[in-house]
């Protein structure tokens, strides 16, 4: 098996480096960019690796501290949440109450101003019953009234007529001392 052509410069070159102790330069391009390519990437692996790694590890750090923090505050956001919901479902339950309470404030307002205004309708009907008793006694005492001043006048005059002066003023007179002895 022959070996190509480039790996053989390569080989000289090499050779060539090692005996002379010195550094030759190749003028053949296509060798000489592939050679430094992969200088440049093992120098280039060899010097940043460490820095790669360092910097990788510590994006790497940073990230999953990043991420345990979002868990946490996940977490604490889920316990905040249910929290929440408890408060929710509890006010609910204080709000049912007092509206429950309200109702039946509002009945027994109600209740009591029906109460009131009964007991007002009351005492309006017992005193309007009894100025309607007292009009009616004062009117039924002006009525007798009147008939007895209308008999009595009728009577005075029909005694005028048929008894004489005399008889009268004897009468008259009898019932004066009547008065006096009864009082």
């Amino acid at each position: 098996m022959q070996k190509p052509m480039f790996m053989i410069n390569h080989m000289y070159y090499i050779i060539l480096a090692n005996e002379n102790f010195s550094v030759t330069i190749n003028t053949d391009i296509f060798e000489t960019n592939v050679i430094n390519i992969i200088l440049l990437l093992i120098v280039l692996f060899l010097v940043l690796s460490n820095f790669l790694k360092e910097s990788l590890g510590s994006r790497k750090k940073k990230i999953t501290t990043d991420v345990e923090n979002a868990e946490e505050r996940l977490v604490e956001a889920k316990k905040r949440y249910k929290e929440a919901e408890k408060q929710w479902s509890q006010i609910q339950i204080v709000i049912e109450d007092i509206y429950q309470q309200a109702q039946q404030t509002k009945q027994n307002i109600l209740k009591v101003k029906c109460n009131i205004a009964k007991q007002d309708l009351s005492k309006k009907f017992g005193a309007a019953t009894t100025i309607l008793r007292y009009r009616e006694q004062k009117t039924f005492d002006d009525v007798i009234k009147e008939v007895s001043e209308r008999a009595l006048k009728k009577v005075v005059i029909k005694l005028q007529k048929e008894l004489g002066e005399k008889e009268q003023i004897d009468l008259v007179n009898s019932k004066i001392k009547l008065l006096e002895d009864n009082y």
